[in-house]
């Protein structure tokens, strides 16, 4: 049997955020607040612990609406088949169940989504009842309803895997929370959007033309050879606004996106094709690259006892490059430089960036919270709502989120002109308060970064404005929304692994195709500029 691990923390404070300025462009709303920077001393809360809301078990023993936590300490590699696992291959964890209730429910965490590991459930007469991959996914769960008492294994299998790190948790639930939101008066169940603090920064860019492809993330591969950055900017980026692109010169690329925390789903709907009959979308040759055609959204609000409200929502549009539509601007970035790393001052540097996003259910915003459902119409999937042109849908289930790596389009923030030295970098979700959630305050993360040459260093991530924030949540461990350290004593990447591990041998060889791929398509757009 396992060690239980446990963590500890303290409260969790509320933030207090507004909106930004910034200049206005065509299609692009103005949002409402100004943000100020008024900020002193160093406390804040570092745990997740203080997402829990149930009881935990500290010796495997569950009764109803108890809780039990894991960490991994092994790392699983390869595709191991079900007659091949081992005790060290394919790790058991074991629970007793004292009560039935109304569903058992286990859950994996993995740091990277291109790692595939099973988590499976045997019940008490060594039958395998449920399963669930990490498939493209950081997160995944497997069920069981009306679980018989008795002693349970789970285990993880690895099912496609490269040094994988994992977390486990399981929990006997008396009622489920799908259960519990239908209950009593009639009311809104609205979401609420945070964002995941950026990480992996670079000054590389993907060569792969295609680079806006649906995951799986290793079709886009870095443009640098030997461990040099050839350019920084995609080729759409890059592309003078006259031609419909974005004019950047030097992109800090990041990885960031939405987590949907709130007690309903956020779902947006939209019509391409009624929209055109109507004439209420049209052309947008001024974005060619990014967003090609604009229409208007709405916003699904979903009530406890199954009504739907419609709301105006801002825009969608279709992005050419990622080929499906976006919700329009639902995350903005921002790059600040510290001039006083002291008294946290900071002055706007360059210009931001806004990105639509089309996400899908791949990561839990809360670990200790076994909120998470399965919700219709939630996050996307290949050929899914983002893709029609009829009934069209871009959304998250409860609890779950998302992330748009280094490679996507749009994931940077204009660096031309600045130098070495310490910046903050934002990623804010929902800028212009199109969505109607339960909390517009708390819609900023960071990223508190050293830059030298092209070499960056995260000093600190976290939710809220900067190290600065009294009421910030400071981010660490190896998954991206983790707010702990593990036992293997992990972190982000500061850069994109796969820039990391390209460094020289066969892997530069194939880099060279791509790159010889990928400056066709840039040398048409550059010479357009001359």
């Amino acid at each position: 049997m396992k060690t239980l691990y446990l963590l500890t923390g303290i409260s969790l404070a509320t933030m207090s955020l507004n909106g930004f300025a910034h200049n206005g462009d065509q299609h692009q709303p103005t949002p409402r607040d100004l943000i100020t920077f008024e900020l002193s001393g160093n406390s804040y809360a570092s745990s997740e612990r203080t997402d829990l809301e149930t009881n935990i078990s500290d010796d495997n023993i569950l009764a109803a609406d108890e809780a039990v936590f894991w960490q991994g300490t092994e790392t699983l590699d390869g595709t191991v088949a079900d007659a091949a696992c081992t005790e060290s291959t394919c790790p058991e964890y074991l629970i007793e169940l004292t009560e039935t209730g109304a569903r058992l429910r286990v859950g994996i965490s993995t740091p990277v989504r291109t790692n595939s590991l099973t988590v499976e459930i045997f019940n008490p007469a060594g039958n395998l009842v449920a399963s669930d991959e990490t498939t493209n996914q950081f997160n995944s769960e497997a069920l069981v309803d009306d679980p018989e008492p008795g002693l349970w294994s789970i285990r993880v299998r690895p099912s496609g895997a490269e040094k994988a790190s994992y977390r486990l948790r399981a929990k006997l639930e008396s009622v489920t929370p799908e259960q519990l939101r239908s209950e009593g008066e009639v009311r809104a169940l609205y979401p609420n959007l945070r964002t995941v603090p950026p990480y992996e920064l670079t000054f590389t860019a993907p060569i792969n033309p295609l680079n806006g492809v649906y995951p799986p993330d290793s079709v886009n591969p870095p443009a640098s050879v030997l461990g040099e950055s050839l350019i920084s900017c995609s080729a759409d980026e890059a592309a003078p606004k006259a031609l419909g692109g974005a004019d950047a010169e030097v992109c800090l690329r990041l990885t960031s996106g939405p987590i949907n925390i709130g007690e309903g789903i956020y779902d947006m709907r939209f019509r391409l094709t009624e929209d055109l009959q109507d004439g209420d979308a049209e052309l947008n040759p001024e974005e060619a690259m990014s967003r090609i055609v604009v229409g208007p959204m709405e916003q699904a609000l979903h009530y406890s006892d199954g009504s739907i409200e419609f709301l105006d929502a801002g825009t969608y549009s279709y992005h050419p490059t990622h080929a499906h539509f976006h919700d329009d601007f639902i995350l903005s970035y921002y790059l600040y430089k510290v001039m006083d790393s002291d008294t946290g001052s900071m002055e706007k540097a360059g210009a931001g960036s806004k990105s639509g996003f089309c996400p899908a259910d791949q990561l839990w915003g809360n670990w200790y919270k076994f909120e998470q459902g399965s919700e219709i119409p939630g996050g996307d999937s290949p050929g899914g709502g983002c893709f029609s042109f009829n009934n069209g849908v871009v959304g998250l289930s409860v609890g779950w989120g998302d992330v748009y790596r280094w490679q996507r389009p749009g994931q940077y923030v204009e660096f031309s002109g600045q130098g070495n030295g310490k910046y903050i970098v934002h990623a804010m979700v929902d800028e212009y308060n199109n969505v109607v959630e339960s909390d517009e305050t708390d819609n900023v993360s960071y990223a508190y970064i050293d830059i030298q040459g092209e070499e960056i260093s995260i000093l600190e991530r976290g939710w809220g404005i900067s190290p600065w924030d009294t009421n910030k949540v400071v981010f660490s461990g190896p998954h991206p929304s983790q707010r702990n350290i593990n036992a293997l004593n992990e972190s982000v990447p500061s850069a994109p692994p796969e820039q990391i591990s390209s460094n020289g041998g066969g892997g530069a060889m194939l880099q060279m195709l791509w790159l010889l791929l990928g400056f066709t398509v840039l040398g048409q757009y550059l010479r357009r500029r001359v």
